[in-house]
C-alpha cells in the first residue's frame, strides 16, 4: 500500500542543469513496478481508449494518439509546451484525431505523483488546463527550494482547497487505481516519457528517438488519414 506521502529535501534536489539536458531527452522511469493488481479500468470506450482514460477530441476520430508522460518530465513539458498545441488544433479540433494522456510517473516520481494527485482533482473537463499548467510551472516548481509548498500553492491555482489537496493526495482508491495505471502501462513496456502510441502502434521517428516534433507526427498521421505515404520507422 501507498504510504502518506512525505517531501524529503535532500531526495527532492533536482539541478538545473540535468533540466535543461533532459528537455531534449525522454525521461525515464524509475524502472520498478507499481503494487496492486493488473488494471481494471472498466469497459473500453474504443478499441484505444479505457472509460477512465483523459481524452480529448472526437470520440469517432480514426486516429487515437496514447501519450504517456509525466508532469515531472523536462522532455514532456518542451512536448506539451512547444508541439501540443499544433498537434490540438492541427487534428484534435478538426476531428481527426482523439488525444488520450496516461500518467506515468519519472524521478523524483513522489512529485510526479503529487502533480497527478492535483490534476485528477479538479474537475476533469479542467484535466488537461491542469496539466498544461503544471508542464508551464515545472521549471519554477522543480528549483522551488520548498517543494511541499510549490505543490500547495499549485493546488490553490487550481481551486482547491489545502484540505481537499491534501484528502486527494493521500485518497487511498485513487492512488490504487493510479499503481494499476503505472503497471499497465510498464507491461505494454513503457519505460521513457514521453512515449506515444498511434492506433495502439509505438511510433519513434526515423533517428529512433520519440516521436517529438509536428513533422514526426504528420508522417505517422498521414497515412492513417490516407493523405501521405507512411514514412515512419515504428517499433
Amino acid at each position: 500500500m501507498t504510504s502518506v506521502l512525505k517531501f524529503d529535501s535532500s531526495f527532492l534536489r533536482y539541478s538545473f542543469v540535468a533540466l535543461s539536458a533532459l528537455a531534449l531527452t525522454a525521461c525515464r522511469s524509475g524502472g520498478t513496478d507499481g503494487d496492486g493488481g493488473a488494471l481494471a479500468p472498466g469497459e473500453a470506450v474504443s478499441n484505444y481508449e479505457f472509460e477512465n482514460d483523459h481524452a480529448i477530441g472526437a470520440k469517432d476520430a480514426p486516429v487515437v494518439i496514447v501519450e504517456y508522460a509525466s508532469v515531472v518530465c523536462p522532455a514532456c513539458a518542451n512536448w506539451h509546451n512547444n508541439v501540443f498545441p499544433e498537434i490540438k488544433s492541427k487534428y484534435v479540433e478538426t476531428g481527426k484525431v482523439r488525444f488520450i494522456f496516461r500518467e506515468f510517473p519519472t524521478p523524483p516520481e513522489i512529485l510526479a505523483q503529487t502533480g497527478f494527485s492535483i490534476a485528477n482533482c479538479v474537475d476533469e473537463s479542467k484535466f488537461f488546463a491542469n496539466i498544461s499548467a503544471q508542464f508551464k510551472r515545472q521549471e519554477a516548481i522543480l528549483r522551488a527550494p520548498d517543494k511541499g509548498k510549490a505543490y500547495e500553492d499549485l493546488a490553490k491555482a487550481s481551486g482547491l482547497s489545502v484540505k481537499k489537496y491534501e484528502e486527494c493526495r493521500n485518497d487511498q482508491e485513487w492512488l490504487a487505481e493510479y499503481n494499476a495505471k503505472v503497471k499497465a502501462a510498464r507491461e505494454k513496456g513503457v519505460r521513457s516519457t514521453p512515449t506515444f502510441f498511434v492506433n495502439d502502434k509505438r511510433h519513434k521517428n526515423s533517428a529512433g528517438k520519440p516521436i517529438f516534433v509536428i513533422e514526426d507526427f504528420d508522417a505517422v498521421i498521414g497515412p492513417l488519414l490516407g493523405d501521405t505515404p507512411e514514412k515512419d520507422a515504428a517499433e
